[in-house]
């Protein structure tokens, strides 16, 4: 690594991380990664980037490390991350002056910026939307900015860090509001391509340095006022600090004695010394106090007075079982007297309990022997920092990390490390376990039909019906939005009465959601996917995928059931992976073609074709579109291969532009949800229209319902794009998916293709029927054109034609062929 430079994303956030006016690396982890990489000999390339783009270039590769990273579970699945946090800190509102922002209902109509892409940003609006208070968002590429449109009066409050808020409010006239939230640990992220050598170094300067006070981790956090001062350096301030006062009590007695007649001024200078010493030490973040031999107080700062609830004069004289209770006070007093006895200072974590609050609060404490006068015995000084919220702060990040926010269940994360360690424990014992998949089945149309309240409510109510049904020692985990897991270790050394056992707890988990299901009136079941295992036969990884291949043919049977895994399914799991392996070639071995489909209309004139996707194997064959385009989806292999398909057919297009008999004919395309949802669909299509020169005009892209639903907004706008360059659209297999008429009605379509189901049992099946004459006259009203595809028989065409569908395609047409192959005559029929 020393060899190579190493490329750091850097996006403007004071004080943790910026770069200076030499374009440096600054700030807390600038500090800390400069003096890393200075001791590895690593050569930092710092790269400018607003928060988004840094992301983006980090996953591409384009960066090896961007600091200052809160961890996730979505991040952690897109990038590499360290042990050991290098900072903690929490987000906090800052408002203008004027404003009184208690509570996260006060934020109602109120303008708020938050940095745009942020985790700030996706909590605050999910809290906001949760629980339905009106909030004008401002996004904003930093916090700098959001400051600025606030002090500029654009805005009312900002949400920062609270290192930034703490660093620049001030100067920008904000005021810090009680409105914490969201407590995260900070880190270097870094590409997954970098070597896993420089992550482990990072991780071993981190949790070096931090068990060392004295290290230069605490001696940056302290220049860049980002966490208070190490217990050492706060008591020998606290020594200097009494000292001087000693010294100046002193020098007033002397200087009063000698000269008499500047007494008067003396004593001025004196009292202003001790209001400044006062001052000062009421001003720390901190307890301080000292005792008298025999422990009685003879001094407390102001935070002392706030934590007893009394002024200075009603506490100087008192002992600690005045203001703690019985057993917190035995134990202070024990500690002190230790401490005088020895003549040695002490470091402690002391749990106390005051009589006017039941609380537990935690101080962190140092208490050292001051002699105050000469020759008499010493008093006891005391500097304590609470350490009360940050534990509650950790606890909670803990619980962030383990646990689902939503329904309490023990999360993903959690679950992995349970499994684990059961599969091990289990190896010894020589038991058998089980881990269940349990899936809700028709879990969207709750969503879809009742809105996510409904089914962020509905997930409660399962996990807790869960609980109820499982054994104390079982473990439940909400694995994904409407999947759960139960880990059962322990069932029986025999394997059948194990699987006999596992089968009764699965059934006893469906009943439950059946239940639910009548209570509530709700169209949903539970699916569930077992998989048995033993420590000496199973592997982590193995059991994961077995359970989840037994979920999928729980599915596949219609849903409401159960099934094992077994043997043959784990056949078919390699006959997938051996196939997916040759797809991964099948292009470059030119072994894909297209074929042709005429759509005609009714009077029999060729109108355009639609291009399908074939496959010819070596040794399998022609594989089934139904095989191959599913797995090309789940690999991502689709996206090249969708280009090819795409550049094959413009290409066509534009050899018949220039003829004239196939000049009108359009080539319909279809289009995956995976390729439409690529960031750079709209340059491609725009790409390969411009290097074919193609007429845009006869290019049909066909989309699902479903690629409708997902993110409709993104989706009108690709449309839109693409329709301004001449592109048409058309939407494939009307009438199967749950597509609103809303969406149907605002995006660009210009066609609805009916699918085959409704077309093969038209003549038979009275509903099929309705439903087609249903889409044909929705597809007149809004201007569409209509094709039905999967025509084979000359009844139906006359049917169709009878209720005013004039575009067709199948087999009573033609076949699916080659180009080459496609027209009799070289030439559209007429």
């Amino acid at each position: 690594m020393a060899d190579e430079s190493l490329r750091v994303g850097v996006y403007h956030n004071p004080p943790k991380l910026f770069l200076n006016d030499q374009q440096d690396l600054d700030g807390i982890f600038g500090d800390l990664l400069s003096a890393i990489a200075e001791r590895e000999a690593w050569q930092v390339e710092p790269i400018a980037c607003e928060w988004q783009r840094c992301l983006s270039l980090l996953e591409r590769g384009d960066i090896d490390l961007l600091p200052d990273v809160a961890w996730s579970e979505a991040r952690a699945e897109r990038f590499s991350f360290h042990s050991e946090p290098a900072l903690h800190s929490w987000s906090q509102i800052y408002q203008r002056e004027g404003l009184s922002i208690e509570a996260v209902v006060d934020l109602a109509e109120q303008r708020v910026t938050v940095v745009d892409g942020s985790i700030q940003q996706d909590h605050l609006l999910a809290l906001t939307q949760r629980f339905d208070i009106p909030v004008d968002w401002i996004n904003v590429p930093n916090f700098e900015e959001g400051f600025a449109k606030v002090a500029s009066g654009e805005a009312d409050a900002a949400a920062a860090n609270r290192q930034f808020g703490e660093w620049r409010a001030a100067e920008a006239g904000l005021v810090d509001t009680p409105l914490m939230f969201q407590p995260v640990q900070l880190y270097f992220a870094a590409s997954p391509s970098l070597p896993q050598t420089v992550i482990e170094r990072l991780d071993d300067y981190l949790m070096r340095w931090k068990a060392d006070t004295d290290s230069f981790y605490f001696a940056t956090l302290q220049a860049w006022q980002a966490g208070a001062p190490s217990p050492p350096e706060t008591s020998k301030w606290l020594s200097w600090g009494v000292a001087a006062l000693i010294g100046s009590l002193v020098v007033a007695l002397l200087v009063n004695l000698l000269l008499k007649r500047r007494v008067a001024r003396q004593r001025v200078r004196l009292a202003t010394n001790e209001a400044m010493l006062s001052t000062i030490l009421d001003t720390v973040d901190a307890y301080i106090y000292i005792k008298s031999p025999d422990l009685t107080y003879q001094y407390v700062n102001h935070r002392i007075c706030e934590l007893f609830g009394r002024p200075a004069e009603a506490v100087i004289g008192q002992r600690d079982d005045v203001f703690f209770d019985p057993a917190t006070a035995a134990e202070i007093v024990q500690v002190d007297r230790r401490v005088l006895a020895s003549g040695e200072k002490v470091t402690l974590e002391e749990s106390n309990v005051l009589r006017h609050d039941d609380r537990v609060r935690t101080f962190l404490s140092i208490k050292m022997p001051l002699t105050l006068t000469p020759g008499k015995p010493p008093s006891l000084c005391g500097i304590s920092t609470e350490l009360t919220e940050y534990l509650e702060m950790q606890s909670h990040t803990h619980y962030l990390a383990y646990y689902d926010a939503l329904t309490g269940l023990p999360n993903r994360r959690l679950l992995m490390e349970s499994l684990a360690t059961t599969i091990e424990e289990d190896g010894q014992s020589k038991q058998f376990g089980v881990l269940m998949v349990v899936d809700l089945d028709n879990f969207r149309l709750v969503n879809d039909l009742q809105g996510h309240a409904s089914g962020d409510q509905l997930l409660i109510n399962v996990a807790e019906q869960l609980r109820q049904a499982l054994e104390k020692d079982a473990i439940l985990a909400r694995f994904s939005s409407d999947e759960f897991v139960v880990l059962v270790n322990q069932l029986d050394p025999q394997q059948e009465e194990a699987a006999a056992k596992a089968e009764r707890i699965a059934r006893q988990l469906m009943m439950k959601v059946h239940e639910l299901r009548n209570s509530r009136s709700l169209p949903i079941s539970a699916s569930v996917g077992l998989a048995l295992f033993s420590g000496e036969s199973s592997s982590l990884d193995a059991v994961l995928q077995q359970a989840d291949m037994a979920l999928q043919q729980a599915k596949a049977s219609g849903g409401n059931t159960l099934r094992f895994f077994n043997p043959d399914m784990q056949a078919s799991v390699l006959e997938r992976a051996n196939l997916e392996a040759d797809l991964h070639h099948a292009l470059a071995r030119h072994e894909l073609q297209l074929h042709y489909q005429i759509q005609v209309n009714h009077k029999g004139v060729t109108t355009g074709v639609e291009a399908l996707l074939r496959w010819y194997h070596p040794t399998r064959g022609w594989v089934s579109p139904a095989e191959f385009i599913p797995l090309a989806e789940e690999s991502g292999l689709i996206i090249p291969i969708g280009d090819w398909v795409l550049t094959q057919a413009c290409q066509q297009l534009a050899r018949w532009s220039r003829q004239t008999a196939y000049a009108p004919l359009t080539i319909s395309v279809n289009v995956s949800s995976v390729q439409f949802q690529q960031p750079d669909f709209i340059n491609l299509v725009e790409n390969r229209l411009k290097q074919t020169q193609a007429p845009a005009n006869r290019l049909v892209l066909e989309v699902t319902e479903s690629l409708l639903m997902r993110e409709p907004t993104r989706v009108r706008h690709t449309m839109l794009k693409l329709r301004e360059q001449g592109v048409r659209f058309a939407l494939d297999d009307f009438g199967t998916g749950y597509s609103s008429l809303s969406y149907l009605k605002r995006l660009p379509l210009d066609e609805l293709k009916i699918d085959q189901s409704f077309i093969r049992e038209l003549l038979t099946d009275k509903a099929d029927a309705a439903i087609v004459d249903t889409i044909i006259l929705l597809a007149v009203s809004l201007g569409l054109v209509v094709v039905a595809e999967g025509v084979e028989t000359q009844a139906q065409l006359d049917w169709l034609k009878g209720h005013g569908c004039y575009r067709y395609q199948g087999y009573l047409l033609d076949h699916p062929k080659p180009i080459d192959d496609l027209f009799d005559e070289k030439k559209p029929r007429r």
